[in-house]
């Protein structure tokens, strides 16, 4: 496990390996693993799933039928299959090495009930990216865009699917329009702030294909003034789905 650290996820038992010096999890992942629905028996894709971690916890957060990650890098895309097969998850996760653009070829289009997202946050013009490749091909769409993921759900999705996508409040904008534009209808936006006295910096949207246009705003405050996780947020880190 040279250059790897083993991680609890305090889920269900669920482990997770990651690279000691690539790009790490962070709490947005978990936050959009929290609140993604589903029936029983749907099947849930994970775009640029990175090591794993969304598509292990929807299996103990959803009542899915099977989750199917997918991420361009190999080694990353190796360090998922290992987090499956650490978790002896082989028969309801499968992770595929391929390029979001290519899902519609993959799976088929309107095959799927839910889609997930935590996509890099920075455009591929948003500066000097210092990083190591791993970590910059995260963090910034160098592979894809935001508008190539978008489409890509949106064709893959069935009529009524749902789209979920972590963003930054900064790209709100675009995020909303491509998904409008794609007949991802937004249903739900919960905007996220990191303590009462700060501005919202990160948001979660829900969408509906070829949904009616009605939109919820909800919000989620995550931190007090003491730097205690507020009950809000407790409830949404913590819940679980009855299966």
């Amino acid at each position: 496990m040279d250059g790897l650290r083993l991680d609890d996820l305090q889920c269900n038992g669920l482990k997770i390996m990651q690279y000691v010096d690539g790009y790490c999890f962070t709490s947005d992942a978990v936050l959009l693993a929290n609140t993604v629905r589903c029936k029983r028996g749907d099947t849930i894709v994970d775009f640029g799933c990175g090591n794993g971690v969304i598509s292990l916890l929807l299996t103990a957060k959803t009542p899915c039928r099977k989750v199917i990650g997918i991420e361009l890098q190999s080694d990353v895309a190796s360090l998922a299959e290992q987090n499956v097969k650490l978790n002896n998850l082989q028969d309801k996760v499968n992770i595929v090495n391929d390029d979001i653009a290519n899902a519609p070829n993959i799976l088929g289009k309107e095959s799927v009930q839910v889609v997930v997202c935590n996509p890099p946050y920075f455009s591929s013009q948003s500066g000097e990216k210092r990083e190591s490749r791993q970590v910059a091909l995260s963090r910034h769409e160098s592979a894809c865009t935001l508008e190539d993921i978008i489409a890509s759900a949106s064709k893959i999705l069935k009529f009524g699917g749902a789209f979920y996508i972590i963003h930054k409040t900064t790209r709100m904008a675009e995020v909303i329009t491509y998904c409008s534009q794609y007949k991802l209808i937004p249903k739900t936006l919960t905007l996220i702030y990191p303590k009462i006295s700060k501005k919202a910096d990160t948001f979660v949207l829900t969408c509906k294909k070829c949904g009616k246009h009605s939109l919820d705003v909800e919000k989620l405050t995550v931190y007090d003034e003491d730097g205690n996780m507020t009950e809000d947020a407790k409830r949404m880190y913590n819940k679980l789905y009855e299966i």
